[in-house]
């Protein structure tokens, strides 16, 4: 039996001087490069928005699944959370980047590059879930890391048209996404 995985999502804002073009080429050439060997990631996800009009407030959701959330604590207090913090100063307004843990409850369509990003109105996570998997969607519901509160509820990930949302929720935004994702045979966990 393996040890459960946890997943994380990072709202990650580029600073003000740079292009969203500018960001995600450092991101993927300099910073995710920096971070794999460095952290036990089972998987390491970047979406970075498609569009350049839309600005939500950030740039990419990156998702990291680990062993360990202790452990990934650990090493940010250290030498590697310095070396990491040192390099984000190069693209990311390091204030206001927001971690959520998330619960990926349905996991279809998981490469999917559309995201709808839900708040909850007092809506029943179960018939989201129900909905997200008849559409075969893929769902993470979201909670705050820390004191912060989460931006957002739930991820809905699919391909063509939204899947029926239940009442008590609403679609906040609807990003088209560029997905790079992690050789898995290149990470430690």
């Amino acid at each position: 039996m393996s040890d459960p995985t946890l997943k994380t999502i990072g709202f990650m804002p580029r600073r003000a001087d740079i292009t969203r073009d500018a960001f995600r080429s450092y991101y993927e050439t300099n910073h995710a490069p920096l971070a794999v060997p460095l952290f036990p990631f089972r998987r390491y996800r970047r979406n970075h928005i498609a569009d350049a009009t839309i600005e939500p407030g950030f740039d990419c959701i990156s998702e990291f699944w680990v062993g360990s959330l202790a452990e990934i604590g650990s090493l940010m207090e250290g030498a590697v959370g310095e070396a990491m913090r040192t390099d984000e100063r190069n693209f990311l307004d390091q204030p206001r980047i927001l971690a959520v843990l998330a619960d990926p409850v349905a996991t279809g369509s998981d490469t999917a590059r559309t995201m709808a990003l839900l708040r909850s109105d007092g809506g029943d996570p179960a018939a989201l879930t129900a909905a997200a998997q008849a559409a075969g969607a893929g769902l993470d519901l979201l909670s705050p890391l820390d004191q912060r509160p989460a931006p957002f509820d739930a991820i809905l990930r699919y391909d063509g048209a939204i899947p029926a949302i239940p009442p008590g929720w609403t679609v906040a935004l609807t990003l088209a996404v560029e997905t790079h994702e992690t050789d898995p045979t290149t990470l430690k966990g």
